[in-house]
């Protein structure tokens, strides 16, 4: 299990740093964007359950635009396929503007395939960001992830 946890975690990891994006926890400028790992959300369904992870970035060329990415694990037997909706919340600790972002996450694979990661864009607006992800299924959520969005 640690080794498809990892496996899995890696493949988010180099989804959101692949091309202009660098793991990093130092304050981003214009040639250092930031990432932060969310963390792992656990789902439970009425027909599904699995595990998603979550990441946000700072990307380049987007001033005052955080890159959410999420993948999903489905668990459930028989290849059962997997709907819910996710929802990356955010709150800008400098401005006080907050939002949320519903993101729909359709999952066909099982455990033994590589999951996809599933992008969206949050107008954070530039600062200090606070980010978290809920489901509208049953889920244990994470605590809030804090990046600096240029």
């Amino acid at each position: 299990m640690t080794g498809k946890r990892l496996a899995r975690h890696s493949a988010l990891v180099a989804a959101l740093c692949a091309g202009t994006f660098a793991s990093s926890a130092a304050p981003a400028t214009a040639d250092r964007p930031t990432f932060t790992t969310i963390g792992v959300i656990h789902t439970f369904g009425d027909t599904c359950y699995g595990q998603a992870d979550a990441g946000a970035s700072s990307p380049r060329g987007t001033p005052g635009t955080a890159r959410f990415g999420i993948s999903f694990v489905n668990y459930t037997p028989f290849g059962v396929p997997c709907t819910f909706t996710a929802f990356a919340n955010w709150r800008n600790l400098d401005t006080g503007a907050v939002g949320t972002v519903a993101v729909p996450i359709t999952s066909r694979g099982s455990a033994a395939q590589p999951p996809q990661t599933t992008f969206a864009r949050l107008p954070t607006g530039s600062g200090r960001v606070h980010i978290g992800v809920t489901t509208d299924y049953l889920h244990l959520g994470t605590p809030f992830s804090e990046i600096r969005i240029r």
